[in-house]
């Protein structure tokens, strides 16, 4: 009977040791427009929305101010970031021009990886890091309906 409670303590302890679960936000790399990499942990128990764009992504552009007033409007549970996947300097031109108050980065990740073919492109990731949405398209961000569907993610 000792022998069948060592093996059973063994077992079960080699069985609850498994490596943490991957989540969607961990497989995304992101750094900001110097190239210091954001770490998803910081994001931990938000509601993280990333917008994909890029500067010659008419539509991006049209959403933005809209995206800046949503910001403003939820609370400190979501957190905003717009990422595009071309070099650093070209984001920074883009932002010297049309200073929106926006965090704006870099994604190392392959978007067609993460199975971004259009733009604008926005995942809600969950408080867990896991997805929740994927938004394909621009859309009226800071219209009432909108923002009470995000803010159904925190329940």
């Amino acid at each position: 009977m000792r022998n069948l409670l060592i093996i059973s303590l063994i077992l079960s302890g080699l069985f609850s040791c498994q490596p943490p679960k991957e989540t969607f936000l961990s497989k995304i790399k992101l750094t900001d427009l110097q190239g210091e990499a954001f770490d998803s942990e910081q994001f931990k128990n938000k509601v993280v929305i990333l917008n994909l764009w890029a500067t010659w992504c008419t539509p991006c552009i049209r959403e933005m101010p809209d995206l800046v007033k949503m910001q403003t409007e939820l609370p400190n549970d979501f957190v905003l970031i717009l990422a595009s996947d071309e070099s650093p300097e070209k984001i920074r031109q883009f932002t010297e021009k049309r200073p929106f108050d926006l965090t704006f980065t870099q994604i190392q990740t392959s978007v067609e990886s993460l199975g971004v073919y259009s733009l604008p492109t926005t995942f809600v990731i969950g408080k867990d890091g896991q997805l929740l949405e994927t938004l394909v398209g621009a859309r009226k961000w800071d219209s009432p309906d909108q923002i009470e569907q995000l803010k159904t993610y925190l329940k």
